[in-house]
């Protein structure tokens, strides 16, 4: 089953929890966006606010492979 792009995004940020300032910074998107989108709050989060960390996330695991 292929997951959509947001249920990747709210699955790798609740992976790295403790790293949400890293990942603010290096993705452009602010930390408190990254709360809301990972705890539900925002539950329908801008595309392009989507798509900035999923590219985000897939170049780290790019990186670290």
């Amino acid at each position: 089953m292929i997951d959509s792009i947001h249920v990747y995004v709210v699955e790798q940020l609740q992976a790295c929890k403790g790293q949400w300032s890293q990942v603010a910074d290096e993705s452009g998107v602010p930390k408190r966006t990254l709360e809301k989108i990972a705890s539900g709050e925002t539950a329908d989060p801008r595309v392009k606010t989507v798509e900035l960390l999923a590219s985000y996330f897939r170049s780290r695991r790019r990186r670290s492979n």
